[in-house]
């Protein structure tokens, strides 16, 4: 079995939990979630991975409304690092707001969730961006 390498970047204990859940039951992937609860503290953990030579995530999964740091440049942190540009960035938010969707996209986000309110579709929508990224390469 596959294993997916999510780095999710979330500062919410409810959005965590209900997120690593929904990466349990994935079925086809055994996904390694690590939990960063800041801006900062992403980009630190992605710049350590580099430099320790060790496996950087497949997917990020990254909340636009985060402390220190925000989600907007966390994502244009990323994209402006050589190293980590090519990351899969999926931003899962709350935020339905068209300018943040806009701004999001335009900095290089490779898709946009918003969090649905019920329950049962947020855990289908992040089931159905990590089997995305969870398939092997042809």
């Amino acid at each position: 079995m596959r294993t997916l390498r999510v780095l999710l970047v979330e500062d919410d204990d409810d959005h965590v939990f209900l997120i690593r859940r929904a990466l349990r039951d994935l079925g086809d992937a055994t996904v390694a979630t690590d939990v960063a609860r800041t801006g900062e503290e992403a980009l630190e953990r992605l710049r350590l991975r580099r430099f320790d030579g060790q496996a950087l995530p497949e997917l990020v999964l990254l909340d636009l409304k985060i402390p220190r740091l925000d989600g907007l440049e966390v994502l244009r942190a990323v994209r402006a690092d050589r190293a980590l540009r090519s990351l899969p960035v999926v931003v899962l938010t709350s935020s339905d707001e068209d300018g943040d969707r806009e701004q999001a996209l335009r900095l290089g986000a490779t898709w946009y969730v918003c969090k649905p309110i019920d329950g049962a579709q947020f855990r289908a929508e992040v089931q159905q961006v990590a089997a995305r990224w969870a398939r092997p390469c042809a």
